[in-house]
């Protein structure tokens, strides 16, 4: 006989091929099923895989998605002074007054808005720390959002810059795009304390160089005003 024999056999009308070579059989069928097994598992473990593999991605793109931002500021007090509200007359020394595009008033003339320094302060206290670029040296400033100013004074949709004054007439422009893209401050305190006006007081506009490299000194440090004392909205 050769020695390669394939007779074929049946088991419950199922045909099975041996092969028989130096004395030992071994069943083809058998070993054709471990094969597939051992096939099936391994395209079973990598669909698992896979399978985790995605999940892990969604999990991740999910909390990337609903991670938020830490702010560069901390809240001192809460905003009593909301959008829309009266705005009251000055009861002490009205420290800022705004005109232009706005839709609050409550002055006399009509035409123009005033705050006292609590009713300036109702809007909401921030603070954060910056390098100052005329002091030299780092400060915690406190004061309110230019932002929400603008909010509260009903400043109009097709506004677009803002001319900042001081008590000594020095003036300058600032966009309102950059008010609302950066928290920049109307600083009423520095390191705590209120400023009088021989420490560049009762108001500074405050950019947070710190934490944004994009507002680059040669820019902005024009806009840092001291002794601020009116904003024409336009």
């Amino acid at each position: 006989m050769h020695p390669y024999t394939f007779p074929t056999v049946h088991l419950n009308n199922i045909p099975i091929i041996y092969i028989k070579y130096n004395f030992h059989t071994v069943c083809l069928k058998q070993l054709l099923k471990e094969s597939c097994l051992f096939n099936e598992g391994a395209l079973e473990m990598k669909i698992a895989r896979m399978v985790s593999y995605f999940a892990l991605l969604i999990f991740i793109l999910a909390a990337c998605g609903t991670q938020t931002t830490p702010s560069i500021y901390k809240t001192v007090s809460d905003a009593t002074l909301k959008p829309g509200s009266a705005i009251p007359a000055p009861a002490g020394d009205a420290v800022l007054t705004m005109d232009g595009k706005i839709s609050q008033t409550n002055s006399n003339s009509g035409k123009t808005l005033q705050f006292d320094m609590a009713t300036l302060e109702s809007i909401g206290v921030v603070e954060y720390k910056v390098d100052d670029p005329f002091a030299k040296k780092t400060v915690l400033y406190a004061g309110v959002l230019l932002s929400q100013l603008l909010k509260v004074a009903g400043a109009a949709p097709d506004a677009t810059t803002l001319t900042l004054r001081a008590l000594d007439d020095y003036s300058t422009d600032m966009s309102i795009a950059d008010a609302n893209k950066w928290p920049v401050l109307l600083a009423t305190r520095a390191d705590g304390k209120y400023m009088p006006v021989d420490q560049s007081g009762p108001l500074i506009s405050v950019f947070p160089f710190n934490d944004f490299p994009e507002i680059d000194h040669l820019t902005y440090d024009a806009q840092w005003l001291w002794s601020l004392s009116s904003i024409t909205v336009k």
